[in-house]
């Protein structure tokens, strides 16, 4: 009579494997959503930046220089950059804010567009802003 248990170890052994590939691939499926999680976190705080920025553009009339005096970054005459740092305080190099004059095509109507970007040069969001011009009554 044969013994059973060199079938009821491999029967075991079958069973720690299907369970090892089993953990191994939620494992991965949680380290796939903390990366999602975390790039649609990163989205959002870039898309509130954003608006921000256009917000305190359309405030000031779109007067670069003052916008970079009163709510920060820098204006060099081209463009109104903006850099945050990896949780979005000021000051740092893991995101920025480029806020670019454009041509609306029309008087009296200023427009610019507004993006944020990645250190490594990706685009997390990206929006058009126009504000009304005050002409002189003068």
């Amino acid at each position: 009579m044969r013994s059973k248990a060199p079938l009821a170890l491999m029967e075991q052994l079958v069973m720690v494997l299907v369970f090892a590939l089993a953990a191994a691939l939620c494992v991965q499926v949680f380290v796939l959503s903390d990366r999602t999680s975390r790039r649609n976190g990163a989205r959002d705080r870039a898309v509130l930046a954003a608006q921000n920025a256009a917000e305190e553009l359309k405030s000031v009339h779109g007067d670069f220089a003052l916008a970079a005096d009163l709510y920060g970054g820098t204006w060099n005459g081209q463009l109104w950059g903006r850099s945050y740092d990896e949780s979005w305080g000021r000051d740092g190099d893991a995101y920025h804010v480029l806020v670019i004059p454009a041509d609306s095509g029309e008087a009296l109507l200023g427009s610019a567009e507004v993006t944020v970007y990645t250190a490594e040069g990706d685009v997390l969001a990206s929006l058009p802003v126009a504000w009304q011009e005050v002409a002189d009554h003068g």
